[in-house]
């Protein structure tokens, strides 16, 4: 059965008007009056209110397709902001971790080779993770373009300002992975030449500077 048409049916069942329904659920009367005329849908937990009050089933509204699928992009949606919220603070962590160890603890290792390799590798291996990370922010901040064939190539940041890779465009998607797997080989390249061969970190610390 149509939303809308359910909640016309339990309102004059209750013998009340619209105005009394909105002043006790504290919404306002338009609002109830387009729910009713089916011009926009209640988000999920005004649904379950409008139930408890109605003392309506909510199984009688799975027959209104148009509802069910707004339910499942509000669902979406926020499941999308929880994760994109999750991300970001992981994000924040891993670059905050990179530049306390790159700023503060490498400066005071160039003395202990040991110690000096060991917290570069660690650096590195927090890039590849922040690399892995920013990849999978970006693929869930942009799922909105995915099955979209004419796609933009280029999209506003998610994350700050400027404009980032569209991993759901064809050729975003090519360069995406290119760039993914030529910096991981890198940087475990780098890892392999510290731990297997020796090879020192002030190297590369050098090179940086000059």
């Amino acid at each position: 059965m149509k939303l809308a048409t359910v909640l016309v049916e339990e309102r004059k069942k209750k013998g009340e008007t619209q105005q009394k329904v909105a002043d006790t659920l504290y919404i306002s009367r338009q609002s109830l009056s387009n729910w009713e005329n089916g011009k926009n849908f209640p988000d999920v937990p005004m649904l379950i209110e409008l139930s408890n009050y109605y003392d309506f089933s909510l199984d009688i509204i799975k027959g209104d397709a148009q509802f069910m699928k707004q339910v499942k992009k509000d669902y979406e949606l926020i499941n999308t902001k929880k994760a994109n919220k999750k991300y970001s603070i992981l994000l924040i962590i891993l670059t905050s971790l990179i530049l306390l160890l790159s700023l503060l603890l490498l400066p005071l290792s160039q003395n202990n080779i040991t110690l000096l390799n060991s917290i570069t590798v660690l650096i590195f291996l927090l890039c590849i993770l922040l690399l892995h990370a920013t990849v999978s922010f970006n693929k869930l901040a942009y799922q909105h373009y995915k099955g979209i064939s004419d796609s933009p190539l280029w999209v506003p940041k998610a994350f700050g300002y400027g404009l980032s890779i569209n991993p759901y465009n064809k050729i975003g998607r090519i360069l995406t992975i290119v760039l993914l797997i030529f910096l991981d080989l890198l940087f475990i390249g780098l890892i392999i030449a510290i731990l297997l061969f020796g090879y020192p970190a002030t190297s590369f610390i050098h090179s940086y500077r000059y």
